[in-house]
């Protein structure tokens, strides 16, 4: 009985000395500038419907990224994706993005992204495609590791998702995973 009460005693302790600690610096600092990003990867196309294509791409996505907030950035995009089975590709911008950062102690946050919009592809044989062009749905989960204060690399898993937005019927839109690695500055 003593030993259970000696090992609460010392949790009890660590918490409150953990309480005590300072918070988290905010993982976008005040007066930021803009900044900027190159991010490529590669990726592969997975069906959620009843499309049979089985896409391989490449995607490259520079961006700029605004502070909102401590935790917040408004995010813009542009999209070039090559595909190669069927060959073609999709360009395009992402006007309207946002980023979380996850608040962390260490040198490499987490971070959540989501952003919309529009391109012209050539995909049009595909069952999934039905147009030129399209909108664009991406949401992602990555990593940022500061080397710097002004510069960082990323890692993140992309959800990315090409429709007419049913303005063409059916409207099963392409959808792909894709794996990105980038650097910001």
């Amino acid at each position: 009985m003593r030993r259970a009460l000696a090992f609460a005693a010392l949790l009890s302790l660590a918490a409150a000395s953990r309480a005590q600690e300072a918070p988290a610096p905010p993982p976008i600092p005040e007066g930021r500038p803009p900044e900027w990003g190159l991010q490529a990867g590669y990726g592969f196309s997975f069906n959620p419907n009843r499309g049979r294509s089985h896409e391989y791409l490449f995607l490259f996505e520079p961006n700029v990224g605004v502070r909102l907030g401590s935790r917040f950035e408004y995010v813009a995009e542009a999209h070039f994706a090559r595909y190669f089975s069927p060959e073609g590709y999709m360009i395009g911008v992402v006007p309207l993005g946002a980023r979380y950062n996850v608040p962390s102690r260490s040198s490499i946050r987490p971070y959540l992204y989501v952003g919309l919009g529009a391109g012209w592809t050539d995909l049009t044989q595909l069952d999934e495609i039905d147009r030129r062009f399209n909108f664009l749905i991406q949401g992602s989960v990555g990593l940022r590791g500061a080397v710097t204060e002004t510069q960082a690399w990323t890692f993140e898993a992309r959800y990315s998702h090409v429709s007419n937005a049913g303005t063409e019927t059916p409207n099963l839109g392409l959808n792909c995973l894709v794996f990105l690695a980038g650097w910001r500055f």
